[in-house]
């Protein structure tokens, strides 16, 4: 007989499972038509009046700024190696966290996830406790 798996077993599913639904339910915004595209000289100025008067980007500087401060200065620390899925983790809360959705994104996935904790009664604490420095003695 088997037992069914408990929330504990699949909780990373469970996370993941969370956020595959949050992208479904709240899909980009669809503003922007097509990738980059090269304007004739001619309309150029134009055009990026245009997309300006739109409320378009027009330029690089929001994603290499993004870029830096989001990617870069927290995955390109000194002496630091990530593998994907560890990367993906903290680049995502990273990103609720400088969009100030944090709060909002965290409590979805604590929703999704809960675990219960059992004190045990009469446990005895084996922290170790700090060595006291011997006393210096006084010259003479």
């Amino acid at each position: 007989m088997n037992e069914p798996e408990s929330l504990e077993d699949r909780g990373a599913e469970v996370v993941i499972d969370a956020l595959a639904y949050l992208k479904r339910a709240h899909p980009p915004q669809r503003h922007r038509q097509g990738g980059a595209r090269v304007l004739p000289e001619e309309s150029s100025q134009d055009a990026l009046c245009e997309m300006e008067a739109r409320g378009l980007q027009t330029g690089s500087g929001v994603v290499e700024d993004a870029c830096k401060t989001l990617v870069a200065q927290r995955l390109k620390l000194s002496g630091t190696r990530w593998i994907p899925h560890g990367a993906q983790a903290i680049l995502t809360m990273r990103g609720w966290d400088q969009s100030d959705r944090f709060d909002e994104a965290w409590a979805l996935v604590a929703a999704t996830y809960h675990s219960e904790i059992h004190v045990l009664a009469n446990v005895i604490d084996l922290t170790p406790t700090p060595m006291r420095k011997p006393r210096a003695r006084a010259s003479r």
